[in-house]
């Protein structure tokens, strides 16, 4: 008998429909595993993406608490204090020998009237009210020495870097200060405490500023400035805190200020 080209026999059906089998069950197992993986990936992202929240906003907290402690206790230190600070006209030394020699004799010629016990606003108002005599007698002392410079005088908030005072360390930020400039300002300067009056003390007698300082300033300002003396670790840490925070408010130029009083003639 012949046979039909189209039939198709019983054993290829089935092997057909094996085949058939083995692929579904394949591309479900295919399928079903790889959703699972996404499933996992999908939940280990959710994981990643609450743990960096967590973190981002556990240095957020850091960061502000860290900042508002640098504020607060510079300002502790800045509140209770006022500078003395003068600015040559250059570094060239006879411009540096000209600042040494009008500090010198400004501090000589006010002492009676700057030295009045420990009252800050009392010297606020001293300093302001000689703010134009201190400007003129620089001056006269810069055209004595056969110089030509102006000199200008005012007192404000001037920033100033950390800055060394006999054993002391001061914090870098915004000090009032009384300010004088000669010529251009821009030679190093020259700074003391004018309150309390370490102006006219040795500041190399260590005891004496000390005692001046720790009567003035707060507790926590007051171990600040001492942190060098210490041997704890978080105070040192916490001076470079302070220290960080105050630099990122640095102005670029240092000379520039926030006058409160100017000279007046």
């Amino acid at each position: 008998m012949q046979k039909n080209p189209g039939e198709i026999k019983l054993w290829q059906l089935i092997w057909f429909k094996k085949i058939v089998l083995r692929q579904e069950s394949f591309h479900k197992v295919f399928m079903g595993g790889f959703f699972i993986m996404l499933e996992k990936i999908k939940n280990e992202c959710k994981l990643l993406c609450v743990a960096l929240c967590i973190g981002l906003v556990f240095a957020l907290g850091v960061a502000a608490l860290s900042y508002a402690y640098s504020m607060a206790v510079q300002r502790d230190i800045a509140e209770n204090v006022i500078r003395f600070h003068v600015l040559a006209h250059s570094d060239d030394y006879i411009d540096q020998a000209l600042k040494d020699f009008v500090t010198s004799e400004i501090l000589a010629e006010f002492e009676d009237t700057l030295l009045i016990g420990n009252d800050l606003n009392q010297t606020r108002d001293r300093l302001i009210a000689n703010l134009s005599l201190i400007e003129d007698f620089a001056q006269q002392k810069v055209n004595q020495a056969g110089f030509t410079q102006s000199v200008s005088a005012n007192m404000g908030s001037v920033f100033f870097p950390t800055r060394r005072y006999g054993e002391m360390v001061f914090p870098p930020g915004e000090y009032e200060t009384v300010q004088i400039i000669i010529g251009d300002g821009l030679g190093s300067n020259w700074w003391c405490l004018m309150f309390p009056p370490l102006c006219f003390v040795d500041f190399s007698v260590t005891e004496v500023s000390r005692n001046y300082l720790e009567e003035t300033v707060p507790a926590a300002g007051f171990l600040l400035l001492t942190h060098e003396e210490s041997s704890s670790t978080e105070l040192k840490v916490r001076f470079r805190v302070v220290e960080w925070w105050q630099n990122r408010r640095a102005p670029s130029d240092s000379r520039q200020s926030t006058p409160l009083q100017t000279a007046g003639h």
